[in-house]
């Protein structure tokens, strides 16, 4: 079962007398993606804004892991954003850009604040709210105020106090890790070394044979041919004779007494060090596929690449969240449309949870696990994208994820709808007998039949091409539909429509979308 990660409880917030987010209410699983998705001023980047930190409500509260975190700041969440326009350092060259966040930002210390701070949230609260309290006697104010300033110190206490102990194990850790290496090595050196007067001996030897080979040239032999000889043992000799094994390890040991010096520094300051940033920068800029472009300037980078740095930067850190504000939006389609895949694989490679926002539909059906369709502050309806798109719940999300043709029809019980005085069987079936419903009719689900067979007949207004298909424009009475099909009709012809009784979804009327 998927864990709650966060959850948000009634948040409403207003700009001036504008209520952006109205009594909203929505909780978020692990490594889910999850989009936001509705048009402009819906309340999607304020509410992302209200998760990273940026903004607070002006009511109802942020939940992380059960605890709430109205008043921990942006940079204690465990959270890191994707914005629009990327905000990357053009002075920076993409290594350094990718880097900035792990030599400036001290992840492990901002969550060991975050986790002792939030032992104590609740009791801070209540007495905040206590000293908000009118009626209270000036000894009551004074008394709660040292009780706050308790709660400070002793949080700074135990941040002090955990952050040794962590300090402690990392150090172990590197004390652990290199006391095996240096040993092996030790071990392999001493091996090599033993074999010293085996060494020396095959060195005499050697120079014996050179000798041997001057004296028989000396004589009238040819050099190639004496050599010839000893070629055998020489060979054998000169394995025996060679220390580049033996310097091999030597240096891996220099280079090994170096990184544990460097780890050391790393574990007392808890941040990493340069190797360890290097590695997590590769491994970064790898998962985005910009390997090779670690030294490339910004501005010789295209729009898509600088997206892949704006999220190579946002990971490296390792948030749990990751906020992306319409990350997209910038590029043309095709890169927009290859981009949708790659942030989809990226996401389910990482396991981090994924918010993110767009008012482009195709873009929340392509990646998300869940989408939220919001309008004017709340939520229209949350699902899978294949059920927000297949059942829609009302007239606003059905005309806003795809196209579809909407009219007014009765529910008559027993699995049929009537609508422009013809009777359909459907296949919903939680509606009164004679109730009044919206039918929804995606335009890629009319089947075109022959006029005799027909339970609708139209008449062609209207034929644009798409590409793909033909959109046709077609009156059915008073009534107008639009149609996609492969078949090019004319305007002015006649076409006989039927609908699939699971083509056909009904939604309860309302009149106020």
């Amino acid at each position: 079962m998927a864990k709650k990660l966060i959850e948000l409880r009634e948040i409403s917030k207003c700009f001036n007398d504008n209520k952006v987010l109205d009594n909203f209410s929505l909780y978020i699983n692990e490594n889910e993606f999850i989009t936001l998705l509705g048009p402009s001023g819906c309340g999607k980047t304020t509410l992302l804004r209200i998760i990273g930190g940026f903004e607070e409500p002006d009511a109802g509260d942020v939940v992380l892991d059960g605890v709430k975190i109205n008043d921990v700041p942006a940079h204690l969440r465990p959270v890191n954003t994707v914005f629009q326009r990327y905000a990357l350092f053009p002075h920076l060259n993409v290594f350094d850009n990718v880097a900035f966040g792990l030599r400036n930002f001290n992840r492990t210390i901002s969550d060991l604040k975050t986790k002792v701070s939030l032992r104590y949230e609740n009791k801070r609260k209540e007495l905040e709210s206590k000293l908000k309290n009118k009626s209270i006697t000036k000894e009551e104010k004074i008394e709660i105020k040292l009780e706050l300033k308790k709660i400070k110190a002793t949080i700074k206490s135990e941040v002090l106090e955990e952050k040794s102990k962590l300090i402690e194990e990392k150090l172990s850790e590197v004390e652990a890790k290199y006391e095996r290496i240096i040993n092996k090595l030790d071990e392999q050196i001493d091996i090599e070394w033993d074999k010293d007067d085996e060494v020396k001996a095959a060195k005499n030897r050697l120079k014996e044979i050179d000798l041997l080979v001057e004296e028989a040239v000396n004589n009238g032999s040819k050099e190639e041919k004496e050599y010839k000889k000893y070629e055998q043992e020489i060979k054998k000799l000169r394995n025996v004779a060679d220390w580049t094994k033996l310097t091999t390890l030597e240096k891996e040991k220099k280079e090994a007494l170096k990184n544990k010096a460097l780890e050391i520094k790393s574990a007392k300051s808890l941040m990493k060090n340069k190797k360890q940033i290097k590695e997590e920068v590769l491994k970064a800029l790898k998962l985005v596929k910009l390997d090779g472009f670690e030294n490339r300037r910004i501005e010789q980078m295209s729009g898509g690449q600088q997206q892949r740095v704006a999220i190579a930067r946002a990971i490296v850190n390792k948030p749990r969240i990751l906020l992306l504000d319409e990350p997209l939006a910038a590029l043309d389609l095709k890169l927009r449309q290859a981009m949708q895949y790659e942030l989809k694989e990226m996401q389910k490679t990482l396991g981090i949870t994924f918010i993110f926002v767009t008012h482009d539909q195709e873009e929340a059906l392509t990646m998300s696990d869940t989408i939220v369709v919001m309008n004017n502050g709340k939520i229209q309806q949350i699902g899978k994208p294949e059920d927000i798109y297949n059942e829609p719940k009302n007239r606003f999300v059905a005309n806003f994820i795809g196209e579809s043709n909407i009219i007014r029809g009765k529910y008559l019980g027993d699995l049929n709808v009537s609508f422009l005085d013809q009777t359909f069987k459907c296949v919903d079936k939680n509606f009164k007998a004679n109730e009044t419903v919206d039918v929804v009719i995606r335009p890629e689900d009319f089947d075109i039949v022959d006029l005799e067979d027909a339970k609708l007949i139209g008449v062609v207004e209207k034929v644009i091409f798409k590409g793909i298909h033909f959109e046709i424009t077609a009156k059915v009475e008073d009534v107008t539909f639009i149609i996609r099909k492969y078949e090019l009709f004319k305007v002015g012809d006649k076409i006989g429509l039927n609908i699939d009784p699971y083509e056909i979804h009904l939604m309860r009327v309302n009149e106020e979308l």
